[in-house]
């Protein structure tokens, strides 16, 4: 059986570059991945776009900037994978 993947990401205030980030996961052909998106807290709401866009992403909107390891840890209390790949949202998967 094919292991879980879960995929992290943070967004703040980078709406645009996590959409290209999300993108270029699609394109993975690894056949079990999950992927989480963590919100720090941006001045304005993802989630109307990426729930619209990007149905099969799981979003975690925190209600305070964490910072980078305290948002990454609320990514990894809601994911399921045997394996955790935290990337950086200005990252483009091949």
């Amino acid at each position: 059986m094919t292991p879980l993947v879960s995929i992290i990401t943070i967004n703040y205030n980078q709406l645009e570059l996590t959409c290209q980030f999300l993108d270029s996961v699609r394109k993975l052909t690894y056949p079990a991945v999950e992927v989480i998106v963590v919100d720090n807290h941006s001045k304005e709401d993802p989630t109307a776009v990426i729930s619209a866009q990007y149905p099969e992403v799981r979003l975690v909107v925190s209600k305070e900037n964490l910072g980078f390891a305290g948002g990454n840890n609320l990514g990894i209390a809601v994911s399921r994978g045997e394996y955790i790949f935290f990337l950086n949202n200005d990252t483009e998967v091949h």
